[in-house]
């Protein structure tokens, strides 16, 4: 019976325990409810990736549930520019002394990126941002190693704006 009483006492404080908790991993202030994020500046020599890059971070807020997406001046602002482009050789063989074949390729793209506090007037995220996308070469595209940098980009661009600062 003492037993019983024990564990019961202890299930009782585990779920009132859980029940404060959040996982939401965020810790925004409470006045940030709204963001506008405007399209990205692309000093890259690849076009279209700033709008991309712009289009999947406004989805991936949306899909968060976080905050809501102003089309004009928000609570806050995540606002980029897209410094580099690349696509290189990753894994590569030598199969002659002048024979080298390249199986992977990765692209990457840097982004500099700042999350502002509109209300406040500060920042609270700036810095810059490497994605990469790895592709087999025999098997895949670049648009498949590219796609997989910008969700990279998107990611980190997330985690160190909205969820960890």
């Amino acid at each position: 019976m003492k037993i019983f009483k024990i564990i019961l006492l202890n299930l009782i404080v585990f779920l009132f325990n859980c029940g404060v908790y959040t996982f939401s991993g965020s810790t925004l202030p409470s006045h940030i409810k709204t963001v506008d994020i405007p399209l990205f500046a692309n000093q890259s020599l690849m076009p279209n990736i700033a709008e991309e890059l712009t289009q999947e971070l406004t989805k991936q807020v949306i899909s968060m549930n976080l905050l809501s997406v102003a089309s004009s001046k928000g609570d806050a602002t995540i606002k980029g520019k897209v410094l580099n482009y690349s696509n290189e050789p990753r894994t590569f063989q030598t199969s002659s002394a002048r024979q080298i074949n390249v199986s992977e390729y990765v692209v990457k793209i840097t982004v500099d990126v700042e999350f502002i506090d509109n209300k406040k007037g500060s920042a609270i995220y700036k810095g810059k941002i490497t994605g990469e996308g790895v592709y087999d070469f025999k098997s895949q595209t670049e648009e498949i190693g590219k796609k997989s940098a910008e969700k990279d980009v998107v990611q980190q661009i997330l985690q160190n704006s909205l969820q960890s600062w």
